[in-house]
């Protein structure tokens, strides 16, 4: 039960720390500050423009809290989440394997997205998507430290009991 806590709780703390690592780089980035500043100010005008016409501001709130939220989850917290689960189940005791699987599975995350869509741009990228692979690699390899980092005391301490028992 200890185990199941402190595997949830590294959860929650990685992916917490991963979705704002991955805001403030994606805003200190040239790349990806021009155009996230620009789509983020085109909603922000959509939206007013909406409220101010006759419509509801909330849908338009709510559509983009909806992507924001996408992108935390597809880079933060689907990652993690395939990495810990296997990585528990099987033994992994190392910060390569969660570090790296984490960080893999979010850098190909648009990929994954468009192949399982049947996008027809599955197997290209541009320089603006390699940059913003980058980022959501570095954003899942973070995770899967931090996870790692909280994680594997833990366990220690959980092998360590089964030992000595």
């Amino acid at each position: 039960m200890r185990r199941l806590i402190v595997m949830s709780f590294g959860f929650v703390i990685a992916a917490g720390a991963g979705a704002a690592f991955l805001f403030v780089s994606a805003l200190f980035d040239p790349a990806t500050h021009e155009a996230g500043l620009s789509s983020v100010m085109a909603g922000l005008f959509a939206m007013l423009d909406e409220a101010l016409n006759e419509g509801d501001p909330a849908d338009a709130v709510a559509a983009l809290g909806f992507v924001i939220w996408a992108a935390i989850v597809a880079t933060c917290a689907a990652p993690l989440a395939v990495a810990a689960l296997v990585g528990e189940a099987a033994g992994a005791r190392s910060i390569i394997w969660y570090s790296g699987v984490s960080g893999l599975l979010a850098g190909a995350s648009p990929w994954i997205v468009r192949a399982s869509k049947g996008l027809a741009r599955a197997d290209s990228i541009s320089e603006a998507e390699g940059r913003l692979a980058l980022l959501f690699f570095l954003t899942g390899a973070l995770t899967g430290a931090i996870y790692w980092l909280i994680a594997a005391p833990a366990r220690k301490a959980a092998t360590g009991e089964r030992r000595s028992a």
